[in-house]
């Protein structure tokens, strides 16, 4: 959360339900299979649980019902995953970058880990398959790693640690805080005592922009997690992800400003506006991000307007 608070948006600029489902609807047509609900924060949405029930109903190019996951940060799940999960909701990816309590409410400014973690039970009891994201920061969260994945494992969670990117211009990035991804392997495989090695497995890559790592020998053998590492392992030629905007700005890349207006097309009367607005979107989309590791090169937009 920012220290200044969110901006909030009229009504009339932000996307009602009706037509977030007609434009998942259509991007099923053209061979989406799975929709993420991320944030902001989704969970406090009006209307959430209704919204995952109408996405799950859609029907993909391929026959099988739209899969339906969401990123959150977990504040809400204790009373809602019952709910979600009979609504159709798959998967929960849980933000999570510190398991103490002080640090935690310092980097969310207001956040309760007690809540948190009552929410990742509550998900877990009903039967929601759950990821946990952390963003490794050096000096604030890098002794608390391994605590961190043992948490996960210990709670039947895949963790996942992400490394830092210069957002909203690079205005709060600070290039001695990032963790490399290597580093972040070689602290976890000391503090396990026990080998990393890339899994081999079926899903070694995931559905997104995480690679997936094994814990090779000591106590903690055959244990994964995995790592986003869009600043030292780039991962831009294999990015399958556009996102959308509560606002309707189609962006084809986190990391780049520009953006389509949907809102406008799914609110015309034209039915070919919709799939000519996507397609110029995606048409300008350029092979790569603009990070260095200085800190350059990062969008103006902050992560809380668009999520991962």
């Amino acid at each position: 959360m920012p220290a200044e608070g969110i901006e909030h948006r009229p009504r009339s600029e932000v996307l009602s339900h009706e037509e977030i489902v007609e434009v998942c609807r259509a991007f099923a047509r053209w061979g989406v299979e799975r929709v993420r609900l991320t944030g902001g924060e989704p969970t406090v949405r009006r209307g959430i649980v209704e919204l995952v029930a109408a996405l799950s109903r859609i029907e993909a190019a391929s026959g099988r019902r739209l899969e339906v996951v969401m990123t959150t940060n977990g504040e809400r799940l204790a009373a809602l995953a019952p709910k979600l999960a009979e609504a159709g909701l798959r998967q929960l990816t849980i933000s999570v970058d510190s398991l103490d309590p002080a640090r935690f409410r310092q980097i969310t400014r207001r956040g309760d880990l007690g809540r948190v973690l009552a929410g990742i039970d509550a998900a877990r009891a009903v039967g929601l398959a759950a990821k946990m994201n952390t963003v490794a920061i050096r000096g604030f969260n890098d002794d608390e790693l391994a605590t961190i994945v043992r948490f996960a494992w210990g709670r039947g969670l895949v963790p996942r640690f992400i490394e830092l990117m210069p957002m909203s211009a690079g205005a709060l990035f600070v290039p001695g805080e990032l963790m490399p991804a290597a580093a972040i392997r070689d602290e976890l495989a000391a503090a396990l005592d026990g080998a990393v090695v890339a899994d081999d497995g079926a899903d070694a890559r995931g559905l997104g922009p995480a690679t997936y790592w094994r814990i090779a020998s000591g106590p903690w053998a055959g244990r994964r997690f995995g790592v986003i590492a869009a600043m030292t392992e780039n991962f831009c030629a294999t990015c399958n992800r556009l996102r959308l905007s509560a606002t309707g700005q189609l962006h084809a890349c986190l990391a780049r400003d520009e953006s389509g207006d949907l809102r406008r097309a799914v609110r015309s009367d034209d039915p070919g506006a919709l799939e000519a607005a996507v397609r110029r979107v995606l048409g300008r989309k350029e092979d790569g991000h603009r990070f260095t590791l200085d800190g350059g090169g990062g969008p103006q937009k902050a992560m809380i307007s668009i999520g991962g």
